[in-house]
């Protein structure tokens, strides 16, 4: 309906949270209490949050059965919905630049369709992540389409995958260079880094040149350093340069400590919204995870012997032969936003001992605001929409997470029991 109240909630909002009605008219926030309108949605004992927004999160099974198939992403858009999420941004892997071009046209094709948002979460673009990366830092990404961004070719490619006109996010790394970096911020793209090693001062560098985000931060083999020179490793220079930073906020992918010293380091710094929670998952849709092996072209991945992480098997090279790789590399996740959600308010709630910084418990209600700014607020600053997303504020678009929480301090479990997606209602509880 055109007009909904959610009842009786408890409202997380910028200045923290408020017990109050959420009116909701012509798909945006139009005001808090006064009277009830239209279709009305007990939300008592309830927590009503801007929704989740996953700007790092792939589709495997998408990307090799469904190529040329904009169908799909009303299949990925549900399934993300129920997970509280209400916009995303499709990741893509290092693939033959046929392959890629034909995934991002289908990209754009229900990007701009009249079922995106209806279905569930909005499709707000493409995320080029494995293409312009280093190869010895590829992680689970097929090494065999990696292309170094110091090639001859590297700005031919970029201009190829820019003409689609459906990417946003884009992965490339300052180890070579920063001519590309400057390109394509040149080209209205926001560029990140990941599976890199460059240094302090030239991830510096390429911050004059355009950089502005780090990808899923830790990972991909990153280098960091101990020692003075250079300033130090791009970990090192993610720590301090005015860099939004990714983390995948399940456990595996970085160790919790790590996670509480970055995000407490960069709120100590009045840097809190530079803190951007990701999923990094591969399959979207949990019913299509496979029992066995997969592959990612010539990456072969499996589940964790724990079922909580994908790991990788190993490389299958030209001759067919399979080699080993380093233990512990990893493969996409199987973090879900609603479960990265609950694991950082877990951390919050109570004593936590980083490495280098420990933090005293927050209030239930603390540890709200400071996870809603990760996995929604943040994103919406860095994409430049935070003046129509990602907060529940007056005149803001009504894409809403309203949230089942029980439990106690460091043991809540979190339920999804409606999401709104520009006012439009998906209900689950």
């Amino acid at each position: 309906m055109d007009t909904v109240t959610l009842k009786g909630g408890f409202v997380v909002t910028p200045g923290g949270v408020i017990e109050s009605d959420v009116r909701v008219c012509g798909g945006r926030i139009s005001g808090f209490g006064g009277m009830s309108r239209g279709e009305v949605l007990d939300c008592r004992g309830l927590y009503i949050l801007p929704g989740f927004r996953d700007q790092h999160i792939h589709d495997s099974n998408g990307f090799f059965n469904y190529l040329d198939d904009p169908g799909r992403f009303s299949s990925v858009s549900r399934a993300l919905a129920r997970q509280g999420v209400t916009a995303y941004m499709i990741s893509t892997f290092a693939a033959p630049i046929g392959r890629l071009l034909r995934y991002l046209e289908s990209v754009k094709r229900y990007a701009s369709s009249a079922r995106n948002g209806v279905d569930g979460a909005l499709l707000e673009g493409a995320n080029v992540e494995g293409t312009f990366i280093r190869v010895d830092c590829a992680g689970a990404q097929p090494v065999e389409y990696i292309v170094p961004p110091n090639s001859p070719d590297a700005r031919k490619i970029l201009d190829s995958i820019l003409e689609v006109d459906v990417v946003r996010l884009i992965n490339i790394v300052p180890d070579y260079g920063t001519d590309l970096i400057r390109y394509a911020s040149s080209r209205g793209v926001i560029v990140g880094c990941g599976h890199c090693k460059a240094t302090a001062k030239q991830l510096s560098d390429a911050v004059e040149a355009g950089l502005k985000y780090i990808v899923h931060m830790t990972n991909g083999f990153m280098g960091q350093s101990f020692k003075p020179f250079d300033g130090g490793g791009t970990y090192e220079g993610a720590l301090t340069l005015p860099l939004f930073v990714e983390l995948i906020v399940d456990g595996y992918h970085v160790d919790l400590r790590y996670v509480s010293d970055i995000i407490w380091r960069r709120v100590q710094l009045g840097r809190a919204h530079e803190v951007i929670a990701v999923t990094d998952g591969i399959f979207p849709i949990p019913e299509e995870i496979p029992s066995g092996v997969f592959r990612l072209y010539s990456t072969l991945c499996r589940r964790s012997e724990d079922d909580g992480v994908f790991m990788v098997a190993g490389r299958v090279g030209e001759d067919g032969q399979v080699t080993s790789v380093p233990s512990n590399t990893l493969c996409s996740s199987k973090l879900t936003m609603d479960r990265a959600f609950e694991n950082l308010i877990n951390m919050f709630t109570v004593d936590f001992q980083g490495f280098m910084i420990d933090h005293r418990a927050l209030s239930l209600h603390e540890a709200l605001r400071y996870a809603a700014y990760f996995t929604s607020t943040n994103q919406s600053i860095m994409q430049g929409v935070d003046g129509l997303t990602g907060s529940v504020e007056v005149g803001k678009r009504a894409d809403l997470t309203v949230l089942r929480i029980d439990g106690s301090p460091g043991e809540y479990r979190v339920e999804v029991e409606k999401t709104l997606v520009a006012g439009r209602v998906f209900d689950y509880g």
